[in-house]
């Protein structure tokens, strides 16, 4: 909350909020090999605390200053963050080692301690880099390739809000500036920087740019809402690469899940993490759909791993995921600018496109029953997806209509 003091009127500035997370704002300093994430259910919590606010500077409840000596005394451990994460009822400590080398086993005598519910390392994550006047639509051989204009007769998305968890996104874009609903940062507090990275305004506009305003672009659902939340950051600015860690992707998250979202965009991949995983699993209890980008080795993977999500590969690779264009994707750039991109990030974000598209036409659909239609009206051989065939079935589905398929098949 800002206070203004106006000549002539008296007031009192208000106390600055509690610093909760020492973490925030300096996620470029590689923390995570350094840290540790532990979980508390609430009941643990409010014992410890006496329902008190813990702050990391200032006298603390005694219970929990005592708890806080015992894993400095027995672990070398200091605590630099703590937060809830409502949709999953837990509260989260994170503390830094001494040293990193014994982090897991740490992790593993941590899990025996009383009133600890898990623990866990912090980890890290990579994001994976006609009908209308925009000038560059005849660029898009994605957006043709799926048959997206002749989805819109049926669906442009209207309605249906995603959560993009990435990097920023530059919400002031021409193309991007009617569909940004709102954003978030996790990382630190720099707008500029929000607003000139690169990878997630590339995802974005992929899945929502504006139609039919004479500027560059259009996206799958043009139509839809995004919240741009930012989880990531880049390593180096205006590079597409980009890294996350356990912390951030968990806030966002749950942030989505508290807003109540119709699909979140998890253009990244890395290690499973018991933390995100109950948490996604929580989204798509709640009805959300999860679409996430299948990593280049076929381990076990956040969050595709995850039983429910929407995993998304790039035409050609030999996995068993459904398809969509990932390679010289044209798509929105900072600054008013546009260019091509590569990787299965932005295959995803075609998917939560069509996914926008599907919801918007039967909001009724299940995460699981969205899956299905995906796979239903994709390419057998291939797995690439149709969004024209995709929307045609469900609006005749959903309206119980039993006229014939109305998409000529594209040629996969």
């Amino acid at each position: 909350m800002l206070c203004f003091s106006i000549s002539g009127c008296v007031s009192n500035p208000a106390s600055p909020k509690p610093v909760t997370d020492e973490t925030f704002g300096h996620y470029d300093e590689d923390l995570e090999p350094n840290l540790i994430l532990i979980t508390m259910t609430p009941e643990r919590h409010a014992f410890l605390t006496g329902m008190k606010s813990v702050p990391m500077s200032g006298d603390l409840p005694p219970r929990y200053s005592d708890f806080l000596n015992q894993m400095q005394s027995r672990y070398g451990l200091k605590r630099v963050a703590n937060w809830p994460l409502p949709a999953i009822e837990i509260f989260c400590v994170v503390f830094e080692v001494e040293n990193a080398q014994a982090r897991k086993t740490i992790v593993a005598a941590l899990e025996q301690e009383p009133g600890v519910e898990t623990a866990q390392i912090v980890q890290t994550f990579e994001v994976k880099a006609e009908n209308y006047n925009d000038p560059y639509l005849g660029l898009q051989h994605g957006f043709h390739s799926l048959q997206a204009i002749s989805s819109h007769q049926w669906s442009r998305g209207k309605g249906v809000t995603v959560a993009v968890v990435d990097t920023g996104m530059d919400n002031t874009h021409p193309d991007l500036v009617l569909s940004s609903e709102a954003t978030r940062n996790f990382v630190d507090s720099d707008d500029a920087k929000f607003r000139s990275d690169t990878h997630g305004t590339a995802v974005g506009g992929v899945i929502a740019a504006s139609a039919d305003n004479d500027t560059g672009m259009v996206g799958i659902a043009p139509e839809a809402n995004l919240l741009a939340l930012k989880a990531c950051w880049h390593v180096n600015q205006g590079e597409s690469k980009a890294r996350c860690n356990s912390l951030t992707l968990a806030k966002a998250i749950n942030y989505s899940i508290l807003q109540n979202v119709d699909i979140i965009n998890l253009s990244l991949t890395g290690p499973p993490d018991p933390v995100l995983e109950r948490l996604v699993l929580a989204a798509l209890e709640r009805g959300i759909v999860v679409i996430g980008a299948v990593p280049a080795h076929e381990n076990r993977a956040f969050p595709v791993s995850i039983q429910g999500t929407i995993a998304v590969d790039m035409p050609g690779n030999k996995s068993k995921s459904i398809s969509a264009p990932g390679r010289r994707v044209l798509s929105t750039l900072p600054d008013n600018k546009y260019a091509f991109f590569d990787g299965s990030s932005f295959s995803t974000a075609h998917i939560t496109g069509l996914a926008a598209l599907l919801r918007s036409v039967s909001p009724t659909l299940s995460p699981s029953e969205l899956l299905a239609l995906l796979e239903l009206t994709a390419n057998l051989d291939t797995g690439a997806v149709n969004a024209c065939r995709a929307v045609d079935m469900a609006r005749r589905l959903s309206d119980e209509i039993a006229d014939q398929d109305n998409c000529l098949l594209a040629q996969q």
